[in-house]
């Protein structure tokens, strides 16, 4: 074990505590220098004297310290370190010669420093982060492995690659459209576009396209460039289901000739696209390290149930396991709240819902693809929008979780807490003792809520919203911007307050690992007109029913994995991809 010292410089403030770290600290004491004043007043963390204690990381005011163990990494494995007290990564996924090769882990664990590190848009410093990192330096530190090889033709100039960035909400421009966007890259703009579903909205600006739309614009101009190398960060964001199974067929077929890496937070998608996969261990904004490449299915199992056999690394407390059945069936003699047919009519859109009911203790997923109601349909018994036909639940206590997130106040989510005290729509002890630690809030407690990132601000929507007292809960797509171990902690968390409370909760979402984890019934939206101007939900479903009905649209089948439970998706025309759809059963239960 190596430790290392971590100042997130970000969230230390000098001048405004009392230099607790130092004050406290034992080696200090003593009259060792193990804490001392840098050249930008903060403070300097000397690892070779640290003594691991951890005083330092529970004084400090603003939680900007982290002493940490790296397992199983040698310093000689560091690729690239960003400073004394920064972030620091070992080894590198080993990019394959043709095909798909997936990047798994938690999110602030170097998977987008690893891309841009085997793109050459930045190069290797071999942990030497006083000088710029040099090609003679890493080319001599790889010499006899395959990365060697890869890093020679970077370095020459003649591999061609190509990054798909992970923010893509950062490509809004009002001067292009997005057949101009794709067309930069070459190739067929206008087949592209219809391939990935924006063919009928090439001529739209950048900055008019949605979350969704502008993704999709991403990857078609990706799937432009003629390149050797492909980088593929995060494509399902802001996708529907439908969607993300789209793009992963046209990346499936860009393997069959090309060298492509794909950093996915959705397992399932993951499972479908990649060949084999490396894993990411490691501590947000300390350190990561990845892992030796290991086969698909293996891979998403060995990341379950946390323990990576060959390096003899756990990196997870207990294993997720999933259910080879609906998680229970619906008792409908405990129905807590009961729905009329709704219906709300836009100027180019008609939306209709069926009557339905939901059951104490019962999670119930709402899915279906984007544009077809399923956002109209919880606002409206939240209140927020008014049906033109039926009338939503009365005396009914909602607490509702939109689907954007936008923080308009400097206040922290402890300031934003602490204010509620005393309300009695806001339970602040299972706010404090369950929801902040099961959503790994602590240390973004005292960070203004303007200042954290999506995936913070989604979690802290969370906690807020099911502190709330209320008989049903709603939450549009909770699992946005989460990488896969926030999404499955929510999902369990969530499912255990509906359970104990014995209330009802909806939740909308297009991650299927998610929703098995979490709902024991579906809703399913469709199109009714080709055109897309009228929707319609119908249900609740129990969890098998509901799950056929939406993979029969999509036109994809689903298996359970024998040793872990989970859903996988087949590969279409496979001898259980065939059997399933003889008998109709699209979302099958039993183990293969």
């Amino acid at each position: 074990m190596t430790r290392i010292a971590i100042l997130l410089r970000d969230r230390c403030h000098p001048k405004e505590c009392q230099w607790e770290c130092q004050a406290y600290c034992p080696p200090v004491r003593m009259g060792q220098e193990c804490i001392i004043e840098g050249p930008d007043s903060k403070p300097v963390i000397s690892e070779s004297l640290c003594i691991g204690c951890g005083i330092c990381v529970h004084k400090c005011p603003f939680d900007a310290i982290k002493i940490l163990n790296t397992p199983e990494a040698k310093e000689s494995e560091i690729v690239h370190r960003y400073g004394y007290n920064g972030f620091r990564l070992y080894r590198l996924p080993m990019p394959p010669v043709r095909g798909i090769t997936g990047l798994l882990g938690p999110n602030g664990t170097g998977k987008t420093t690893a891309l841009r590190l085997l793109a050459g848009d930045d190069v290797p410093n071999l942990g030497d982060y006083a000088h710029p990192g040099d090609w003679s330096h890493v080319l001599s530190h790889y010499r006899g492995t395959s990365l060697h090889a890869h890093f020679e033709r970077v370095a020459k100039g003649e591999l061609r690659s190509v990054v798909k960035p992970q923010y893509v909400d950062r490509l809004m421009d009002e001067s292009l459209t997005a057949l101009e966007f794709v067309a930069q890259a070459g190739g067929r703009p206008a087949a592209i576009l219809e391939e990935v579903g924006l063919g009928g909205r090439g001529d739209r600006r950048l900055g008019e396209l949605s979350g969704g739309e502008l993704q999709l614009a991403a990857i078609a101009r990706t799937l432009a460039t003629d390149a050797d190398f492909y980088l593929i960060d995060e494509p399902s964001s802001y996708l529907d289901i439908v969607h993300r199974l789209e793009v992963a067929r046209l990346l499936r077929r860009l393997g069959e000739t090309k060298s492509v890496i794909v950093v996915e937070h959705d397992l399932g998608l993951l499972d479908y696209l990649a060949d084999q996969a490396h894993l990411i261990y490691g501590e947000s904004a300390a350190f990561g390290v990845i892992s030796h490449p290991i086969p698909m299915r293996s891979a998403i199992n060995t990341y379950l149930t946390g323990y990576l056999k060959d390096e003899n690394v756990r990196f997870r407390t207990e294993p997720v396991r999933f259910v080879a059945h609906p998680p229970k069936p619906t008792v409908r003699q405990n129905l807590l709240v009961e729905f009329p047919a709704l219906e709300k009519e836009f100027s180019k859109f008609r939306l209709s819902v069926g009557a339905g009911a939901l059951a104490k203790g019962e999670t119930v997923g709402v899915v279906g693809p984007n544009a077809t109601g399923k956002t109209t349909f919880v606002r409206m018994l939240a209140g927020v929008e008014t049906p033109t036909s039926g009338t939503p639940p009365k005396g009914v206590t909602v607490s509702y979780k939109p689907q954007y997130l936008k923080a308009s106040q400097p206040a922290s989510l402890r300031e934003r807490s602490n204010a509620l005290v005393g309300d009695p729509t806001f339970d602040g002890k299972l706010f404090e003792r369950e929801l902040v630690p099961g959503l790994h809030l602590d240390e973004v407690l005292d960070v203004a809520l303007t200042d954290l990132s999506g995936g913070e601000l989604q979690r802290a929507a969370v906690a807020l919203a099911l502190a709330r007292p209320a008989t049903l809960y709603l939450l549009d797509e909770p699992s946005a911007y989460l990488d896969a171990d926030e999404r499955m902690s929510m999902a369990r968390l969530l499912r255990r307050q509906v359970e104990r409370q014995a209330v009802s909760a909806l939740v909308v979402d297009h991650d299927v690992y998610f929703l098995d984890l979490a709902c024991d019934a579906l809703m399913t939206f469709r199109l009714e007109t080709s055109d897309g101007s009228q929707g319609r939900g119908d249900g609740p479903f129990p969890m098998r029913e509901g799950m056929n009905r939406l993979l029969r649209t999509v036109d994809i089948t689903f298996r359970r994995d024998a040793e872990t439970l989970r859903p996988r998706i087949n590969r279409e025309g496979s001898v259980l991809d065939r059997e399933q759809r003889a008998k109709g059963e699209y979302y099958y239960e039993a183990a293969a």
